[in-house]
């Protein structure tokens, strides 16, 4: 009984010291623009910045809109001279049209980055504001978000009992093991490789974890599982950083360079043309790549919910191709198209046209001049099988496997000099959507002939379905 009012005590010293850390800890962050809802804000606020840079100013408002309406935020762009558009996106407790302190724009369109959380009682729901500078055209604006701020303790008592229950089954395991718990290094090998893993260091290893019986070599070996996934996660985070500061400093190296070039004395008209030319497609692919990396993350987290419906497969892959005509033409690509007739498939349409754009322009990019790219689609007892092949490039036996992986990019340099630079996210927004249909996307290649991508999406109501007469095929080119 000592030992169980023992632990208890502890227990109840440990949650009062930690809820009194928590709320010093929650305010200071706060008061000091460092809270994790003005984080997020102000890192979709640069995005949503990013994404207006490529577009003309009448597209600006409609972009607004449909960043507010996505996220429920309440979104203000504004200059120096007064001029403002606002939109909403009906979050509750966020203005539709928020108030803007001369004091807080001057800051903002000289450059300075905002971040602040207002509440009336600490313990009680607020507002979360971010704001940073954008530039258009040339021109300074503020970008302001507003959201509602969830209370300091929204999600305190899920913590508490989450750190309360693992303490208890702590002390559990150490009353039921007793001795053989001293003989194996006792439990400081434990907390030490915990405490590591807090610190950020997922390199952590238990030695002989596999020599321990019973419940202790569970845990060591659950701890040192724990470990690598967390390392592997970490890295993971580390490369995609490196990855998309790499994407966005090549186009920003040469917009600088290119608009240095244009503030030379001696230029003629003709190169002007030029300069202006490349920093123009410099930002179009800046602003591609934020739109990209937008749908990506919301597909991801499952933001944009699917809106099934029954159509023709055949139809979509058509329209597709026909709306591919200029990069086939010049090329003069020989299109083999074999579609069987009356493909139903039940899927979000607009979802898996970019399936079909995406992979059909990358086979027309890496296909060679008077070359070949074969487009077919068969229906199946369980939906249909899709697949889009050329005798383009190809890619290495190394390369194949991960190619559908964010900015994973085959052979760079070759890549590079043949067609340009892409961002590397097509194909990883092509499994994303067909994972999301509970479809499957399979890639066969050899390098110097060519690549197949085969896409197989299920159809939940052709168990339904009255038999359909044997399918007809049509031939394009």
């Amino acid at each position: 009984m000592k030992v169980i009012a023992g632990i208890l005590l502890m227990n109840l010293l440990t949650y009062t010291c930690f809820a009194a850390s928590y709320t010093v800890i929650g305010f200071v962050k706060e008061r000091r623009g460092y809270a994790a809802v003005t984080e997020r804000l102000a890192q979709d606020g640069r995005l949503i910045g990013a994404a207006l840079a490529g577009r003309p100013p009448a597209e600006r408002r409609p972009a607004l809109e449909a960043a507010a309406r996505e996220r429920g935020y309440a979104v203000v762009l504004a200059d120096a001279s007064g001029e403002r558009i606002a939109a909403s996106g009906g979050g509750s407790g966020a203005s539709a049209d928020p108030v803007l302190s001369p004091a807080s724009l001057q800051s903002v369109l000289a450059g300075d980055t905002m971040e602040r959380v207002e509440r009336k009682y600490p313990f009680s729901k607020g507002t979360a504001t971010a704001a940073v500078p954008v530039s258009l055209g040339g021109k300074p604006y503020a970008l302001f978000l507003e959201q509602p701020a969830p209370s300091l303790y929204h999600d305190f008592w899920q913590q508490v009992m989450t750190v309360f229950f693992g303490f208890l089954l702590m002390f559990v395991l150490m009353l039921l093991i007793g001795r053989p718990w001293r003989v194996q290094g006792g439990f400081s090998v434990y907390i030490s490789a915990i405490r590591r893993m807090s610190k950020g260091d997922f390199t952590v290893s238990i030695d002989k974890a596999d020599r321990m019986r019973g419940h202790l070599g569970e845990l060591a070996t659950s701890i040192n599982d724990m470990a690598a996934e967390l390392n592997q996660m970490e890295q993971m985070r580390q490369a995609f950083i490196s990855n998309v500061s790499h994407e966005i400093q090549s186009p920003l190296t040469s917009i600088r360079g290119f608009a240095l070039a244009l503030q030379q004395e001696g230029l003629d008209e003709r190169q002007r043309q030029h300069y202006a030319g490349i920093i123009e497609a410099e930002s179009v692919r800046m602003s591609r790549l934020s739109d990209n990396l937008m749908k990506l993350t919301a597909l991801e987290a499952d933001q944009q919910l699917l809106h099934p419906r029954t159509y023709r497969l055949d139809q979509q892959l058509r329209s597709t191709i026909l709306a591919c005509e200029p990069l086939w033409s010049e090329k003069d690509i020989f299109m083999d198209v074999n579609l069987d007739e009356r493909v139903p498939v039940t899927g979000d349409e607009e979802l898996l046209s970019q399936v079909w754009m995406n992979l059909l322009t990358n086979s027309l990019k890496f296909t060679a001049e008077g070359g070949t790219v074969s487009v077919e689609a068969k229906r199946t007892a369980g939906g249909a099988v899709i697949c889009v092949s050329d005798n383009g490039i190809g890619i290495s036996e190394e390369d194949l496997p991960h190619i559908f992986e964010r900015f994973f990019k085959a052979d760079r340099s070759r890549t590079r000099r043949l067609n340009g630079s892409g961002s590397g996210l097509g194909l990883s927004i092509v499994k994303v959507i067909v994972d999301l249909h509970g479809g499957e996307v399979k890639a066969s290649s050899k390098l110097g002939l060519g690549t197949t991508i085969t896409v197989t999406l299920p159809d939940p109501s052709s168990a339904d379905r009255e038999a359909q007469p044997p399918a007809q095929q049509t031939r394009t080119s």
